[in-house]
């Protein structure tokens, strides 16, 4: 097949699906908002500079008539959109059949609080053959947009859980315990919300060492939280990391932290999870699909300082139970969230909408021309 793509290159999840499928013979391009190329794709651009759908979202729809001439000249046999707002807006706008929608969480929480994006997102999944939601919480959600169970495909990509099978480093022997985030310095995930967390575990007296491993927008604003904070010796920001480094990150660490406000299927819990580090994550319902918060993890309410502080205190005191939750933590991912199974689930439904188009590469509708899009809901910015 010829596969097209429309999603951020900078995206942690986007290559996933670009390398699986490259490696199994399909040729693939991918439209992107951001300008870093990605391997095992032909790389497109419809912007002469990166693009934020946080700050910019108009630039998106400027950019569909753009979209729908890449589309049109890449001929391909399938497109997929991952976020149903931004990508997922261009994607449907270009008319192409069959289209496939991946829905991942703040697209879909975000947008639900807004009436004009409310009706943008239902535009979106009403034109998609296939949405693909990444939690069953999201799949409700979509379900509730008027899509049938029957185009609604609820899957995460999953992780290369063997990449994580590293043995784990030992603990301090000063017994200064090792906190990570991994997650993207940004508002919705509330590293903000970690840090003033981790000033009450300082003044308990509690020792730890905690890791930053990504970037963000608000990086700068965090860095001089800590430091206001007098945490500077304590935390540290690796400013990102490569993703052959994730591995050895996380081996190297006891406890994982995220306070994101809501999730899809978090890869990076996952990726913690298949690694053995000891999680202590936002108590929301699609967490609540892989833990239950006891004796696999600590589960905290989202957006709650005590309860955080609480809960990693009490992860710090507890490392003797962090090996049973590692072990079962590892074969819970290695049972439902091997990536190489659940794309290949992906790929037969694939298979299937473009045996079902029946209509040959580069002629779906809308593909030369055929069926035009309807315009977009007005207002929904």
């Amino acid at each position: 097949m010829r596969i097209c793509y429309i999603v951020h290159s900078q995206s942690h999840f986007a290559s996933p699906y670009i390398d699986h499928f490259a490696r199994l013979g399909h040729e693939i391009h991918l439209i992107s908002f951001t300008r870093d190329p990605l391997p095992n794709a032909v790389n497109h651009h419809p912007l002469p500079h990166d693009c934020d759908p946080t700050k910019s979202p108009a630039a998106y729809v400027r950019a569909i008539p753009r979209v729908r001439r890449l589309v049109r000249a890449i001929a391909p046999d399938l497109v997929h959109a991952h976020f149903l707002t931004s990508n997922g807006l261009v994607a449907a706008a270009s008319g192409f059949r069959p289209l496939v929608v991946s829905a991942r969480g703040s697209d879909v929480h975000n947008s639900l609080r807004s009436r004009g994006r409310h009706a943008l997102i239902r535009w979106v999944v009403k034109r998609a053959d296939l949405v693909n939601p990444v939690s069953v919480e999201l799949a409700a959600k979509i379900a509730a947009l008027g899509v049938p169970a029957e185009r609604i495909l609820c899957l995460s990509q999953g992780i290369d859980a063997k990449r994580f099978a590293l043995p784990r480093a030992p603990r301090r022997a000063d017994g200064v315990v090792r906190i990570v985030c991994t997650r993207k310095l940004h508002r919705p995930y509330q590293p903000a919300t970690i840090v003033a967390a981790l000033a009450r575990l300082a003044a308990a007296g509690l020792g730890f060492e905690m890791t930053f491993a990504a970037d963000g927008r608000d990086a700068t604003a965090l860095r001089a939280e800590v430091a206001a904070r007098g945490l500077a010796r304590c935390v540290r920001f690796l400013g990102g990391y490569r993703p052959e480094a994730l591995p050895g990150i996380l081996a190297a660490s006891d406890v994982y932290v995220s306070a994101s406000l809501w999730d899809g299927t978090s890869p990076a819990l996952l990726e913690a999870m298949a690694a053995g580090v000891y999680p202590v994550v936002t108590d929301c319902p699609a967490n609540r699909e892989w833990l239950g918060g006891v004796g696999d993890g600590v589960l905290f309410p989202p957006d709650d300082v005590d309860a955080l502080a609480a809960g990693l205190e009490r992860a710090l005191r507890s490392p003797e139970a962090w090996p049973r939750a590692a072990e079962r933590n590892r074969a819970l991912v290695r049972r439902r969230a091997d990536r190489d199974t659940n794309l290949d689930v992906l790929g037969a439904h694939y298979e299937r909408l473009v045996a079902g188009a029946g209509c040959g590469r580069g002629r779906g509708r809308g593909a030369r021309g055929g069926e035009a899009s309807a315009a977009p809901p007005r207002g929904a910015w």
